[in-house]
């Protein structure tokens, strides 16, 4: 996908006559991404790898979020389809996920139609 493709947004009030999405391309779901950014610790998170790829216990370390925290807005913010996780081995053999903002862009609009919103890698 090229950087100035879209990504497929679902969710409640959104255009409901686009073709369904394809299973290889990638799916945003507006209602998630819309409460997650009214949470300061998604924000916090989306901030902080949009500059690089971290691991989780990287973010806990760096951030004043608790562990669970951290693991619980990773998790929706991978499920809403805004981040993508990358696995990594370290010298010790030990494996570890790193995360990073999938998205580059994203536009929100509101009109008679609903709510739909536009993702760019």
């Amino acid at each position: 996908m090229s950087q100035s493709d879209s990504v497929r947004a679902t969710g409640t009030d959104v255009d409901r006559t686009a073709d369904p999405p394809v299973d290889d391309e990638p799916t945003v779901d507006v209602t998630e991404v819309l409460s997650l950014l009214s949470d300061e610790y998604a924000r916090e998170l989306l901030s902080v790898l949009s500059e690089e790829s971290l691991s989780a216990r990287e973010l806990v370390d760096r951030l004043d979020m608790s562990r669970a925290t951290v693991y619980r807005r990773l998790d929706r913010l991978e499920s809403a389809g805004v981040l993508e996780t990358s696995m990594c081995i370290d010298p010790d053999g030990h494996h570890r996920k790193y995360f990073h903002v999938f998205v580059e862009r994203m536009q929100l609009s509101l009109d008679s139609g609903g709510v739909t919103l536009e993702v760019s890698e």
